[in-house]
């Protein structure tokens, strides 16, 4: 039964690699490019959450990271925050991109998800949390602006699935054979327990069809690790996961940043409002999404 599953699950899965390889090798080259242009903090200041949210649907890990400091510092409202962190698919965009047939439910999560973490952002900050304290860029000194700007960057580098340390081509295979590995983990996985209880069994164990998956994969989302994202993506693409319940996971899938915030953050009651303004607006959007679903299959 191994065997076979294990033939099965590199039969499914190797004609990614090149794909995640091309992928990522478009990702690094935009990480490293060298810039010392600090307009990305202006504008999160400036536009608030509806730049937070597309700067949040770019595929780098660490603007999460950089939205939590940024807040921590007082530099953003926590609308801004939330839609970087709703926004952020973490290594979704290149396991989907991998698969030709997803794209079109990639493109439709993107839309979605920047709709939603742009709304969230503005509720939060003109209806749940009002009369936020927010220390302009103006204010600050010269020399601390530069100082914060320099910090920022180090916190956004310091993600650990990225390697800034070694040559591109080298970071690029690493990154690749990591996120597939995963895959593949996760593929074999599943074909284990097709071959061992049946499709259908397993279908019943994950809740397909069923409302419950939405939240369940909302609270799985939260896991600050990549693997989360691959589980989601990959139960998405065997058809185990509706697409409601992967855009309620990838949602709350905000990567380091929620650990970040939660590590630095003086306040826990305010983690702790993130988490459920986060948590609540991702199981709510999916179920409306469910519905729609139920009319028109994404």
């Amino acid at each position: 039964m191994f065997e076979h599953a294990f033939e099965h699950s590199i039969e499914d899965t190797w004609t990614m690699i090149p794909i995640l390889f091309l992928a990522y090798c478009l990702i690094e080259y935009f990480e490293r490019k060298p810039s010392k242009d600090d307009g990305l903090f202006w504008n999160l200041q400036k536009f608030g959450p509806i730049f937070g949210a597309a700067l949040g649907l770019l595929p780098q890990c660490g603007f999460s990271v950089l939205a939590a400091m940024l807040y921590l510092q007082k530099n953003i409202t926590l609308g801004t925050m939330i839609a970087v962190f709703i926004a952020t698919s973490d290594e979704a965009i290149p396991i989907l991109i991998s698969e030709p047939q997803l794209i079109p439910s990639l493109m439709v999560l993107l839309v979605l998800k920047f709709i939603l973490a742009a709304a969230a952002g503005y509720l939060t900050d003109k209806v749940l949390v009002r009369h936020q304290h927010v220390i302009s860029f103006n204010d600050l000194p010269e020399d601390e602006e530069e100082e914060d700007f320099e910090e920022d960057q180090n916190d956004v580098s310091s993600c650990p699935c990225c390697y800034p340390q070694y040559p591109m081509w080298l970071s690029v295979t690493i990154r690749t054979l990591k996120i597939y590995f995963f895959i593949f983990i996760t593929t074999l996985v599943l074909n284990l327990l097709i071959e061992g209880i049946g499709e259908e069994n397993l279908s019943a164990i994950l809740l397909h069809g069923s409302w419950l998956q939405i939240p369940l994969a909302a609270l799985f989302g939260f896991i600050p690790n990549c693997a989360a994202t691959v589980v989601l993506c990959q139960l998405f693409a065997s058809g185990s996961l509706s697409f409601a319940a992967l855009f309620a996971g990838l949602c709350t899938n905000a990567g380091l940043g929620l650990l970040v915030f939660f590590q630095y953050s003086p306040n826990k009651k305010i983690f702790f409002k993130t988490i459920a303004i986060i948590f609540m607006v991702s199981i709510a959007a999916g179920a409306l999404i469910g519905l729609i679903q139920t009319m028109l299959p994404l």
